[in-house]
């Protein structure tokens, strides 16, 4: 005889209970729903955004006051109230399905391409946050105009014919806002409103064909009473070549990125913003903690522009942030694949930065010496490298190594024309598929100075570069001059880019001037020249060199030379503290320089201590003067 089985206990035996969730009280969740937003200008976006997702072609926000009391308006000539429903059915509809929205239906691929928003049914609950009673008014062709009356805080409504007004073949919707609050008026201010709704609607409003206007009837003075609302323009280049990025199983994520001359960390400016289907929903990737793209490259202040997403679902009240579920997971993974590409174009700009900072202070260190070895020959100068064959030069007797002295020589210069391009001069991207060069932004001109012997010659070259420093493929026209008669130029018979300078016959010097055209840009550069009666040449040859920068953090050396070259300890305490401000940096390296010279003009070893001790007293000094320089300022 089988085993009998087990019954099942009951529910009721065990305990257990099952059923729905229900609100308590209907209203008091809808209260809390409309308190979720605290921004009037996010309520007037959206309020503005039920007009966009009803296709409307000309939509008007208007603030003046009606009746005493100050009033938001906001008219548009979109399909209307759910236009298949009589206009009584359709505003009792709005009010009775509070937290359902008929635009929920639709896919991300359906939102993006109808760019719809909506899909909570919540959005004009925010009027809480703006006044004290809503009213939309509606009208269809063939029927009479009606409204629906809504009151802030309270559960009741009213619909009602619009009194005056007959049914005419017309089509609009008109939403008011009455009794503006006093701390949401300054919110509402004609201008501070068309900037709000420029940039939380940016993508919105380049995709369509839609005229939005702020009228201000309360402003007074001069200030603007009506303003066209434009989407903002992002400063700086766009990086083309990047995006869009495709998500499996969802649409792919647009990218617009630009790239500024901000400082990374600059925390006045925005940076990349985060958008879905074109409407803000995060103005910094900082935000985004989440998804775990709150680190570079996303929050470097140096990249700005908009990453959009039409996938995401937001918070229903703030419509900030992004829930997290399987989309928003997709997205974070999605994005990784161009971390690398934006890694690099900053790396690339960090490196190109710094290398033109180190070149304009070395320019400036040269000037700021210039004719030094003439005026006090005493003094021996440092010896210059010979890049052709990798020596330094030798000295004389007061040279540490027993050579010849040539106190006051220069290096020889090379003709610009035989120069192969350097790898500095191209120091942008170099994966051209992923990052095509851009428009024309910037001259590199060699060499500089341009410094000729009387009637002697020297080419002068000039590429054309792009923002990210790589050299640019459309086709440039170059025109040069002279500020002064000290010789003639000839680019005949010479490679697009390059000139050739005769100089004249005296001593003189000018600037030389190129102007290069490409389309409608055009960018200028320019170098010294300098006419000399003798550029002395040759292996012995002293000057201001170079320095290299060593990195050794931890020892006490500021400046050397070694084996011929002059070394800078770009590690020591002092040079990082001063290494982003190029004046003290300049201030730093000329005591480095003089140290040098007078420890190679003395030969003397015990000056060696008592010199680097001068340079740290009076770095020390040069710090404190520019802080309290600084601190003034900013009192």
């Amino acid at each position: 005889m089988p085993p009998r089985k087990k019954k099942k206990p009951t529910p009721r035996a065990t305990g257990e209970m099952h059923g729905k969730l229900r609100p308590h009280d209907p209203f008091e969740l809808i209260r809390w729903l409309a308190f979720s937003q605290p921004d009037p200008r996010k309520a007037l976006s959206e309020l503005v955004q039920n007009s966009l997702d009803a296709g409307a072609r000309n939509i008007r926000v208007t603030r003046r006051r009606e009746r005493g009391l100050p009033c938001l308006k906001i008219f548009d000539d979109g399909e209307g109230v759910i236009p298949e429903m009589e206009r009584p059915e359709a505003l009792k509809f709005i009010a009775t399905h509070i937290g359902h929205s008929r635009k929920r239906s639709l896919s991300p691929r359906e939102r993006l391409a109808l760019m719809t928003q909506g899909q909570y049914g919540i959005g004009l609950l925010g009027f809480w946050s703006i006044g004290e009673m809503l009213e939309i008014r509606t009208a269809v062709p063939g029927q009479r105009p009606f409204r629906l009356v809504l009151h802030r805080d309270r559960a009741d409504y009213k619909i009602e014919p619009l009194r005056g007004r007959l049914a005419l073949d017309e089509r609009w919707t008109e939403v008011v806002v009455a009794g503006i609050h006093r701390e949401a008026m300054s919110a509402m201010i004609g201008r501070r409103a068309a900037d709000y709704l420029g940039a939380e609607l940016r993508g919105q409003l380049l995709s369509r064909s839609v005229d939005l206007v702020v009228e201000d009837r309360m402003s007074r003075g001069r200030s603007q009473k009506i303003i066209p609302v434009t989407p903002p323009r992002f400063l700086g280049e766009r990086l083309e070549g990047i995006g869009p990025v495709e998500v499996p199983g969802h649409p792919s994520i647009r990218l617009e990125i630009y790239l500024t001359g901000q400082s990374p960390n600059d925390d006045d400016h925005a940076g990349l913003a985060l958008y879905s289907a074109g409407t803000l929903v995060a103005p910094r990737f900082d935000d985004l903690s989440a998804l775990g793209l709150d680190h570079p490259p996303w929050t470097d202040r140096r990249l700005s522009g908009i990453v959009d997403f039409p996938a995401f679902r937001v918070a229903p009240g703030s419509r900030r942030g992004v829930v997290m579920d399987e989309a928003a997971g997709a997205f974070a993974q999605a994005l990784t694949g161009v971390e690398p590409i934006l890694a690099s174009v900053l790396e690339a700009l960090e490196r190109q930065r710094a290398e033109e900072l180190d070149r304009t202070l070395i320019r400036d260190l040269q000037r700021a010496f210039r004719d030094f070895h003439r005026q006090r020959p005493r003094y021996a100068m440092l010896p210059i490298h010979d890049e052709g064959t990798g020596a330094a030069a030798q000295g004389g007797p007061g040279d540490a190594d027993g050579g010849a002295a040539n106190p006051g020589a220069v290096a020889p210069e090379t003709d610009a024309a035989d120069e192969q391009p350097s790898d500095r001069a191209t120091t942008g991207i170099q994966r051209t598929d992923l990052l095509p060069p851009g428009p024309l932004a910037q001259l590199s001109l060699t060499p500089s100075p341009l410094r000729v012997e009387c009637r002697g010659t020297r080419r002068a070259r000039v590429r054309a570069l792009d923002a990210t420093g790589c050299e640019i493929a459309e086709p440039v026209e170059y025109t040069w001059s002279l500020s002064a008669p000290v010789g003639t130029l000839s680019a005949k018979g010479e490679p697009l880019g390059r000139v050739l300078f005769t100089a004249g016959e005296q001593e003189a010097s000018a600037t030389l001037t190129v102007v290069a055209r490409s389309g409608e840009i055009e960018v200028q550069a320019e170098v010294d020249v300098e006419v000399l009666e003798e550029i002395p040449s040759g292996r012995g040859k002293e000057g201001i060199p170079e320095p290299e920068l060593v990195d050794e953090p931890g020892t006490g050396w500021r400046s050397r030379m070694q084996d011929g070259r002059w070394q800078v300890n770009s590690g020591h305490r002092e040079y990082r503290t001063i290494a982003d401000r190029p004046a003290l940096k300049l201030r730093y390296l000329a005591m480095l320089f003089a140290k040098e010279i007078v420890l190679r003009s003395h030969q003397d070893p015990r000056l060696d201590k008592p010199l680097e001790q001068l340079v740290e007293v009076a770095a020390y000094a040069d710090r404190n003067l520019s802080r309290r320089k600084r601190k003034k300022k900013t009192d």
